[in-house]
């Protein structure tokens, strides 16, 4: 099935088998972090419990990327993982060191970077990645997350499949399919700016 984000209408695909019988599931927009409803097309909705989206009155009030940016920060924070957002000091790269753009390093200038073979922020035409496969995310602390984004292949780093989000360090590796990459994490010198 394709959903569609309801704040800025990015469209990604999602296995109508993954609700597991859910009646509907919580999404994470990959583009502007919008967390929404969908509701299991597989699963017919009450409408006296769940109105159908046809039913909603176009002057309801709809969700606003603050009201879920502020829930996901909150969530962020309580996991102990920060709040999103570059820190004005200092600089992230990516580099390829093996796949189809190898010898090559791309600057991170969003907080949240989408890797895939056909959506996302770095495109990497490697056969072996998913759509989307795996997000970097970068914190208001400095920090650097990565997170597999359910690949068919998964996404590894020091030798381990990733099943959760796990913090990265300067110069540490991971891979995507046949892709490895590196992420680099610089000071910046404030006084050398002026």
């Amino acid at each position: 099935m394709i959903v569609i984000c309801p704040s800025c209408s990015s469209r990604f695909q999602y296995a109508e088998d993954r609700f597991l019988g859910a009646r509907s599931k919580r999404f994470q927009c990959p583009k502007c972090n919008t967390v929404f409803e969908v509701m299991n097309p597989g699963i017919p909705a009450n409408p006296e419990v769940l109105p159908t989206p046809m039913e909603v009155p176009e002057s309801a009030p709809r969700p606003t990327e603050t009201t879920s940016r502020k829930q996901r920060d909150a969530m962020l924070k309580e996991a102990g993982m920060g709040e999103a957002g570059m820190p004005p000091d200092i600089r992230y790269s990516l580099a390829f060191l093996t796949g189809p753009q190898a010898s090559t390093v791309r600057a991170l200038a969003s907080p949240v970077t989408v890797i895939g073979r056909e959506e996302g922020d770095v495109i990497v035409h490697d056969p072996e990645m998913s759509r989307k496969h795996a997000r970097i995310e970068i914190h208001a602390d400095g920090t650097a997350w990565l997170a597999d984004l359910d690949s068919t292949n998964g996404t590894v780093t020091d030798g381990k499949l990733l099943d959760r989000p796990v913090q990265l360090a300067d110069r540490q590796e991971f891979s995507c399919g046949r892709s490895t990459f590196m992420l680099l994490i610089r000071t910046i010198d404030s006084n050398s700016m002026e």
